[in-house]
């Protein structure tokens, strides 16, 4: 599992960032460790309905503690501070789905898989992307008796944001395109902490299919995080992960069983 504001921290801290490393070090000691044990403790499924309040609780009154920490200390929007604890906050979210515990699934942020591209030669590319936060599969691929090469397939990615503009909903929406045209059965979804952009934009996303949805974490940027979209947000993202593992198992099951009977009809028989 990643987590990227912990990496974060500690890269600041290791770095001596702007000659403050050594309090960033007791904020991790004093802040940052104490919530990161808190989150351990916490189970994330449909039958600790209780523990998605405990964990908005704990985010909010973290989220604060960082708000405060960085004004203080003049750490600007650059260095992703804030931005990357809600980036993790989806490592916290996702850790007990089956999918994840068992190995089957992983989380990613970089190299994910986008398309291919023919390069002169002719030779294959494989085109990756880096993502906020992916829940996937590497497997390997061997094309024209070449050796294998390892791509990561994407069943979930988040593009995470402090706060979203119309500037870079473009951008998002470029992205997630790629990933959808390379993989059309991954889902793309939005987190933000705002929304800061006119509803008029809604129109456009709502008729393409680069986004499945967008989830707005806060009102405003003074408004603290909503229990009940943290865990809509957690049952969406449940909700694909399950899918998707039932269909590869039902695919496989159906290959198995109706393999003698190709060639012929595969969905609808």
């Amino acid at each position: 599992m990643t987590f990227v504001h912990e990496r974060n921290i500690e890269g600041k801290i290791c770095h001596n960032y702007k000659g403050i490393g050594e309090a960033i070090c007791r904020f991790y000691e004093d802040e940052y460790r104490p919530f990161r044990d808190k989150m351990k403790t916490l189970i994330f499924d449909e039958a600790h309905r209780e523990d998605f309040t405990r964990a908005t609780e704990a985010f909010n009154e973290y989220y604060k503690k960082a708000e405060s920490f960085a004004e203080e200390k003049h750490i600007d929007s650059r260095s992703k501070f804030l931005s990357s604890f809600l980036e993790e906050i989806n490592s916290h979210l996702f850790k007990d789905l089956p999918g994840i515990v068992s190995g089957e699934l992983q989380v990613y942020n970089r190299g994910i898989y986008s398309g291919i591209k023919i390069l002169p030669g002719p030779e294959i590319d494989f085109m990756k992307k880096d993502v906020d936060f992916c829940i996937g599969k590497k497997i390997d691929i061997t094309i024209d008796e070449r050796d294998p090469t390892a791509i990561i397939l994407p069943v979930v990615t988040v593009e995470v944001k402090t706060y979203l503009d119309a500037t870079m909903l473009g951008e998002i929406r470029t992205s997630s395109g790629a990933i959808r045209s390379a993989t059309p059965s991954a889902k793309t979804y939005v987190l933000m902490g705002y929304k800061d952009f006119a509803n008029s934009h809604l129109a456009a996303v709502r008729q393409d299919s680069c986004l499945d949805e967008m989830f707005v974490l806060r009102r405003d940027r003074d408004s603290a995080i909503d229990e009940n979209v943290i865990y809509d947000y957690w049952q969406e993202i449940n909700s694909a992960v399950e899918q998707m593992i039932f269909e590869e198992k039902e695919l496989s099951m159906e290959n198995r069983i109706h393999g003698a009977q190709l060639p012929g009809r595969l969905l609808h028989l």
